[in-house]
């Protein structure tokens, strides 16, 4: 029995296993044949290959039982999948995708109903091609992706993105998650490129386009050719893929879909490289909800913390155009014509025939017009996005050229001072025939050269001024004269440069001669070359000037591609010639019904006439269409409703998003959307004419900002900075809060909400440091001037609040508003320095209030009722400390920081007494300074004194000169015998001698300096001029009170010597040498032995001779 409960307990866990399987995943439903399992390689490649056919996988779920790699397997990716892919949390690694694939992914393209879910991939997806629609896991998106995650590498060139590329309108893309490295040209994004969908609780850690694919550009790259690229940049053509990258963002690159509490956490944008950058997408015209950024946000213009490009939503609204009229109309007659045939008698078969015929074309006559609504709106919808890409680069073209004009001014003023000096040069040189004839020609040609100049400047200011009458609307906007009058000031820049090229070489070559004689030539020649080669040097920095603004000017037009412009086409035509043909048939089959009837006043013949009656007035409102067609062009009006029914907006909204994250610019940059604009406004000044046109209808424009919040830096390199916008040309700022800093290094309109603004900021909160160099503004920093409002901006201000610090502005700086442009009610400040308005508070405007009033306000934020104290070191914060209005701390409250080696930290504040403001105390480490100086100084201006060590800036060597004291010095009896005694003391120490003696104390002096890391330190001193470096001795007091000789080497002019402490006394007293005594005295010691040895010698001689001569006498 065991093995029997054994078996039905197995088969019991058995089943359990199945239904719990079954529970878990509902698709499985099917038969078992729909059921596909993953368990190798081999197997994904299996079914890759069956969904090459995109209906296969309908209704199939897919589950992937392992972790697979695909290193070193030949993988297609899935065309097609239309099923249900279920990943269980397993991984699929080793992807690499290289061919040309276009949509590329894992899955080439998701369709609709289909769904992938806990499906993890890494690996490289970067494909040849085209390179459009490139996903790490799908490349175009119909479907739902939940739970999914990719990393690894994703390159492309258009809408490539961490998990899918281009995400498709009705596209669900759920809880996602990428990491690694994205890049592309356009259309970027952390986890869509692309985005017409749904993107909701998705997460990017992935960086996205922080590599520089455009490092430098030389002026051959730029192709300056006014008869080739710059004509293109303005031409009809199809859009060419440029370096610059546009539209990128952390999360969707463009959107027009939905972002749903999504967070970006990685890199995005390069520094000052690229268009449209944002934290959460790149450009917008959807909706995004409670979305976060935390990541480094760089680009060169329109970026922000969340979006970057924040696009209105446009509604086309019909409005009384002579089109709907004409339908109107149409209607009118085809009811009469009902009517009519409702009184005919069914036996008149002819009458009931022609009036069969008229309905019909009638209700044809209204299908056309229907079409040819349908079709202006499309052509109007396709051009209306270059039309004001056109206007922008008309815009930038005018604000840059002013800069170029004036250095070219300034370049052609020195370049003729530089001429007449060169003729007086020629006066007083002595020039060789080659030199004399090489300066007369290179003069000649500067001459010549400054004239083209001149014309040049001449041209492109003349381009100016007309490309300002159509942006200001002083002009009727006329696309192609827009179009032309860029094209010939860039031909203007062209010849500009080449002249500039030429007059450059040129004034080099009279440099290198000139200065060949500068160096002999006599008094009044030498200083009339010098005023040549001044004026060149003027002339050449000007040029420099003027050549690197055109390049750069060159280099933005050049990084934004071609503009498409789309025609009507043959259908619009054709569909308009249907329109007046049925017209025309339902007039001639009227001609023909008229001659059949009897003027007999009977009610068929009333009802007919009717209808004759209407079709005159449908006859005579299509001749008005036909005249005003002549007259038509895409230039539309845009009307902003922003601020109306704002609950109820679901697109062209950002909604409750945070931004983090620093963000870093050029131009038009603000903490959750760098501008909110249609690129450029077609008619800022809203001054432009009504008229009949077949266009003449209404662009409703919404564009929400809304309940959103910026803590991150803010920073920008030129114009337009904001806490939440850069620059609004329209829509609205509502209940919106700015914390952090806003700052320009060189440009103007900072503002704690906007930079610069032309729609509405309400009930929003700015507490910030703020740092411009003009037109600084807590809520704004300016309204944009409009000469059409009679406030002079379109720009209003109301019931705002601000507590802010304005650290630098040179002129109009204000606690809400920079300048008095716009309209100001209900706004409240704290500052103890500010005005509401430039150097005004205005009563009902701009008003101070103190800070208490302000914490009693209602909806006060949290944030403005406390401060905070952060101590920073190399980024990190290391303490924070909240504090209330008006508190002081001492230096205990600063955290202790350790030295670095070579280096000590220095922080930028130490008092910290009545602080009322969020305040930030920074610490840098400083290189030590290797040696302090005295200020006492020799006749010559050089210090006496340098110790080195390892000092900090404020560190200073005190050097203080005291009265000699001999007495001190044993060493300089004032009496022979003791002097010599003390000399020959060396007996009694059994010492050497000294080869100098003391003879008097030329100076002594006491230093002192700050205690650093050394126990021991080098001192370097400058003898007195009278005293020799080889006659003197250096002495140091001891802390017995003693003087004690230290050992001294030379550097140059200088003794140096070691000594320990920071304050020292010395004394330096004066030697002279006796080596030389020495030297006599041995020499007579030598001398006397010498002469002992001899004598000595001399005399056992002569006593050895005598015994010789007794010998010998004895001998004999």
């Amino acid at each position: 029995m065991k093995p029997n409960k054994r078996s039905s307990r197995l088969l019991a866990l058995a089943l359990s296993l199945v239904l719990s399987l079954s529970l878990s995943l509902p698709a499985l439903a099917a038969g078992e044949d729909d059921i596909i399992y993953i368990h190798t390689a081999k197997d994904l490649c299996a079914l890759s290959d069956s969904c090459a056919y995109d209906a296969w996988s309908r209704g199939k779920t897919v589950l992937l039982t392992a972790d697979i790699s695909l290193r070193g397997v030949d993988f297609e990716p899935i065309a097609s999948f239309s099923g249900t892919f279920n990943g269980g949390g397993h991984t699929i690694s080793g992807l690499t995708l290289t061919d040309s694939l276009s949509p590329a992914g894992l899955f080439l393209t998701l369709e609709r109903g289909a769904f992938v879910h806990a499906l993890k991939v890494e690996g490289q997806v970067a494909p040849g091609g085209t390179k459009e629609a490139v996903g790490g896991i799908v490349g175009r998106n119909y479907g739902t992706l939940e739970e999914c995650s990719f990393f690894g590498v994703v390159k492309g060139d258009s809408a490539v993105g961490g998990i899918v590329g281009r995400n498709e309108e009705g596209g669900l893309i759920a809880n996602c998650t990428a990491s690694g490295s994205i890049s592309a040209n356009r259309y970027t994004g952390g986890i869509a490129g692309y985005n017409l969908g749904t993107l909701r609780a998705c997460i990017n850690s992935a960086s996205v386009n922080t590599a520089n694919v455009d490092p430098t550009l030389s002026l051959d790259d730029l192709s300056i050719d006014p008869a080739s690229s710059l004509t293109d940049l303005v031409s009809v053509g199809a859009v060419e893929s440029r370096n610059a990258t546009s539209d990128t963002g952390g999360i969707a690159g463009y959107s027009s879909g939905s972002l749903l509490s999504c967070i970006n956490r990685g890199a995005v944008g390069y520094p000052h490289f690229g268009y449209n950058v944002g934290g959460g997408a790149g450009r917008s015209d959807g909706f995004m909800d409670f979305c976060s950024n935390y990541g480094m946000i760089y680009g060169r213009k329109d970026v922000g913390g969340i979006v970057g490009q924040m696009e209105p939503y446009l509604h086309l609204s019909l409005r009384d155009d002579l089109i709907a009229k004409l339908r109107a109309e149409l209607d009118k007659l085809n009811a009469l014509v009902s009517s009519t045939l409702d009184d005919v008698d069914s036996t008149n078969d002819h009458i009931s025939s022609r009036l069969d015929s008229v309905s019909a074309y009638t209700n044809a006559a209204v299908d056309d017009a229907d079409s040819l609504a349908g079709q202006t709106t499309d052509f109007i919808d396709k051009n209306i996005g270059s039309v004001n890409e056109l206007t922008d680069r008309a815009k930038t073209v005018t604000d840059a050229l002013p800069d170029i004009l004036k250095a070219l001014e300034t370049a052609e003023k020195h370049a003729g001072d530089a001429i007449d000096a060169l003729r007086q040069c020629d006066k007083d040189l002595t020039l060789n025939a080659a030199d004399r004839a090489e300066l007369s020609a290179a003069s000649g040609r500067i001459q010549t050269n400054s004239a083209k100049l001149k014309a040049a400047a001449n041209s492109l200011n003349t381009a100016v001024n007309d490309l300002k009458e159509y942006l200001d609307g002083s002009k009727t906007w006329n696309t192609d004269a827009v179009r032309r009058l860029l094209s010939d000031a860039l031909a203007a820049l062209s010849d500009a440069m080449s002249v500039m090229a030429e007059i450059s070489t040129d004034m080099a070559k009279i440099a290198a001669i000139l200065s060949d004689f500068l160096k002999d030539a006599a008094p009044k020649a030498h200083d009339d070359i010098q005023q040549a080669l001044d004026a060149l040097s003027d002339a050449a920095a000007s040029l420099d000037t003027a050549t690197g603004k055109t390049r750069r000017l060159i280099e933005d037009l050049n990084a934004r591609g071609s503009l498409t412009f789309y025609p009507l086409g043959d259908g619009y035509q054709d569909t308009l010639d249907s329109l007046f043909t049925n017209l025309r048939s339902t007039m001639d089959e009227l001609d023909a019904l008229s001659d059949g009837l009897s003027a007999d006043g009977s009610t068929l013949t009333a009802d007919l006439r009717a209808v004759n009656d209407q079709m005159n007035a449908v006859v005579n409102l299509c001749l008005d269409i036909f005249v005003d067609m002549t007259d038509a062009d895409a230039s539309d009006i845009f009307e902003d409703t922003s601020d109306e029914n704002i609950d109820a907006v679901t697109f062209g909204k950002v909604r409750g998003c945070t931004n983090y994250g620093a963000v870093d610019a050029d131009l038009n940059v603000g903490g959750i959307a760098g501008a909110m604009a249609i690129e450029y406004e077609l008619d800022p000044e809203g001054d432009q004419k009504e008229s009949s046109s077949v266009f003449d209808r209404v662009y409703e424009t919404k564009a929400v900002v809304q309940h959103c919040v910026n803590r991150g830096s803010i920073s920008g390199k030129k114009d337009c900075i904001g806490g939440i916008v850069g620059e609004m040309d329209l829509g609205i700022v509502l209940s919106c809060e700015a914390y952090g800093s806003a700052r320009s290094e060189t440009g103007s309109y900072v503002g704690g909400i906007a930079g610069l603004s032309s729609a509405g900021i309400r009930s929003s909160w700015a507490k910030l440091t703020l740092s411009g160099k003009s037109s600084v503004g807590g809520i704004v920093g300016s309204g944009s001037e409009d000469t059409s409002s009679s406030a002079g901006s379109s720009c209003t201000v109301t019931d705002c609040r601000s507590l802010v610090v304005v650290e630098d502005c040179d002129q109009f700086s204000g606690a809400i508003s920079g300048r008095d442009l716009g309209v100001f009610r209900g706004n409240y400040f704290v500052s103890d320095t500010l005005r509401g308005i430039d150097r005004r508070s205005l009563s009902g405007q701009a008003e101070p209030m103190d800070y208490a009033a302000l914490c009693a306000l209602d909806g006060v934020p949290e944030d403005f009722l406390s401060f905070t104290l952060r101590f920073v070191c190399d980024g990190r914060t290391l303490k924070t400390l909240r504090f209330d209005y008006g508190d002081s701390f001492d230096f205990s409250v600063f955290p202790s920081l350790t030295e670095q080696s070579g280096s000590y930290p220095v922080w930028d504040r130490t008092d910290l007494t009545d602080l009322r403001f969020d305040t930030v105390v920074t610490a840098e480490y400083t290189a030590y300074r290797a040696s302090l100086q005295s200020d006492a100084q020799r006749a010559d201006g050089r210090s006496i004194f340098f110790v080195e060590g390892e000092f900090n800036e404020t560190d200073t060597l005190t050097a203080a000169a005291q009265t000699p004291d001999p007495n001190a010095f044993p060493q300089l009896a004032d009496n022979r015998r003791t002097a010599l005694k003390n000399y020959f003391s060396f007996l009694s120490e059994r010492t050497l001698p000294a080869m100098t003696v003391y003879r008097s104390v030329a100076e002594q002096w006491e230093l002192s300096f700050p205690r650093d890391a050394l126990a021991e330190h080098t001192i370097r001193y400058l003898p007195p001029e009278e005293v020799s470096m080889d006659h003197c001795a250096v002495f140091v007091r001891r802390s017995d009170g003693s003087w004690q000789p230290v050992e001294t080497t030379s550097m140059g002019s200088y003794l140096l010597f070691t000594a320990e402490g920071e304050n020292l006394q010395l004394a330096v007293l004066t030697t002279a040498a006796v080596w030389w005594l020495w030297a006599i005295f041995l020499a007579l010691i030598a001398a006397a032995v010498f002469f002992i040895v001899r004598f000595a010698r001399r005399r056992r001689g002569k006593k050895a001779a005598k015994p010789s001569k007794k010998e010998n006498g004895a001998a004999g």
